[in-house]
């Protein structure tokens, strides 16, 4: 095991013992965890696409995100009506929001690329067969439904009980419209995609994905089942105190963490169960 590989896993197991130990004092770990996240991201995705290929994914997370996030908060499209209550912001986003979607977005990919079997190191030049024009959609579609499972489980604790952001005309889902989770799909949706037809079409001909075996992907499964796992202890220890939403409809803040910790644990935590049974049987198309 590499330098590098040490670092990761480092990573990984420091955002594990971080989401199920710190949220027990009520403390909301998933900000520090997204952050770490970024390095995480940093590391291996050069490690597996090299520093062009990366940078590309780079670029498209922090354009396509930020676009869309200034664009609803103005206009409502495509989440719908909400404001940042953070600072420093670019625009009218809070400049942390753009690094997330990277590290976030990166993680999410390579659960979804471990769930299809490395798809990603198929990608380059499959346009031409039908698996290959199926990978092409289906990995960037798996992706951004795992991204929109861990928004589905945290957002209503980040904005109605914690305002971070604020839904100025509330939801049904805790103060969170529906139109949020339906935008968040569609966003991340879209610069994968934007990436997954660069690795087909335009990755350089000396560029190649590095596979490594399933301990580079474990690290990744990893990290997300923490992300969705650091609910639980969270709803043990997280006040129960009730709030108001952006339309001063009230909640119950038990309930509202009771809820998320399921969603987490029959979503984020089960698609990381699913990655990690494909990994301990060695059932990943390309073995190395």
């Amino acid at each position: 095991m590499n330098a590098w590989n040490r670092v990761l896993w480092l990573l990984a197991a420091a955002a594990a013992v971080a989401g199920v130990t710190i949220p027990l004092a009520g403390t909301h770990v998933t900000l520090p965890m997204l952050l770490l996240s970024v390095a995480f991201a940093l590391i291996h995705g050069v490690r597996r696409y090299g520093w062009r290929t990366l940078l590309f994914f780079l670029i498209v997370t922090l354009v396509v995100g930020n676009f869309f996030e200034n664009l609803s908060v103005s206009t409502g499209f495509p989440f719908g009506h909400y404001h940042y209550t953070g600072h420093p912001q670019l625009i009218h986003v809070p400049v942390e929001i753009g690094p997330i979607y990277f590290g976030l977005g990166y993680i999410c990919w390579q659960v979804a690329n471990t769930l299809l079997d490395e798809a990603d190191s198929r990608l380059r030049g499959s346009s031409g067969s039908v698996a290959g024009r199926v990978e092409v959609v289906a990995l960037p579609m798996l992706a951004a439904a795992l991204m929109t499972m861990f928004d589905l489980g945290v957002d209503s604790i980040a904005s109605t009980a914690k305002r971070i952001w604020v839904w100025e005309r509330g939801g049904g889902v805790f103060g969170v419209p529906y139109t949020n989770y339906l935008g968040w799909w569609f966003v991340t949706y879209v610069f994968f995609q934007i990436f997954a037809l660069y690795l087909v079409k335009r990755q350089p001909a000396s560029a190649s994905v590095r596979t490594e075996g399933r301990g580079v992907l474990a690290q990744n499964v990893l990290f997300y089942g923490a992300l969705g796992l650091s609910s639980v202890p969270y709803f043990i220890g997280a006040s129960g105190d009730m709030v108001k939403d952006g339309a001063s409809v009230s909640w119950g803040g038990h309930a509202i963490n009771e809820t998320m910790m399921t969603i987490n644990l029959f979503g984020m935590v089960f698609a990381a169960f699913l990655a990690a049974v494909k990994l301990a049987r060695n059932d990943l198309a390309l073995r190395r």
